[in-house]
């Protein structure tokens, strides 16, 4: 007899950075967003898609599942357990707080107007008084840490900023804003791929 192999291997290891983009076209089931070869969203595929630019410390992606457990009077352990609700998250913060297209995106209730004018022009974001909330797909981008040209992607189909939209302004720090995406049920799509993918190119290992 022989011993088992250890699964060390420094090509499956995750390190950024990445990029989170917003507005990205959702893919038909059993596929993937359409990437460009750089790694970025394809503009004929995702003609929408807005890139959030910077952000202070990367962005973190969780998948928690709330499990129920169910137990008997004869057993001491339970004998089943099922998933109940789940929720695929991914957040942050993000610095480029004077950009107007991400405003509106990142401001459930904000509506942006623009003025060219070059003597009165302005750009503005109006709040309050809205009470539904338009929903887009996220996705979070980067490259395999082997070098190659081939890319990670983390997508949740359809969902919104629910952090809100908040700055602090000083004069010892960058301003910066939260932002943190849950992703919600797209019904239509088959059990097991209604709130996202995480995927990559390349040969499976």
């Amino acid at each position: 007899m022989a011993g088992t192999a250890k699964n060390y291997d420094a090509n499956e290891i995750i390190l950024g950075p990445a990029d989170v983009w917003l507005n990205v076209a959702v893919p038909a089931a059993s596929a993937r967003m359409t990437l460009h070869t750089d790694g970025t969203p394809d503009d004929t595929a995702n003609p929408n898609a807005i890139h959030l630019g910077m952000t202070v410390g990367g962005t973190t992606f969780e998948y928690v599942p709330e499990i129920q457990d169910f137990s008997s009077d004869e057993l001491t352990a339970p004998h089943l357990s099922r998933i109940i609700t789940e929720r695929a998250t991914l957040k942050g913060e993000f610095l480029q707080v004077f950009n107007w297209s991400l405003l509106e995106k990142m401001t459930v209730g904000g509506t942006k107007s623009v003025d060219t004018n070059t003597s009165t022009g302005y750009e503005q974001l109006t709040m309050g008084g809205l009470s539904t909330i338009s929903t887009f797909s996220v996705a979070l981008i980067g490259q395999d840490i082997a070098g190659s040209n081939q890319w990670w992607v983390v997508q949740l189909y359809k969902t919104f900023n629910r952090a809100g939209f908040n700055f602090m302004v000083t004069r010892k720090d960058q301003s910066r804003a939260p932002f943190e995406f849950n992703g919600q049920a797209v019904t239509t799509r088959a059990a097991g791929d209604q709130i996202g993918n995480f995927w990559h190119q390349g040969a499976a290992n």
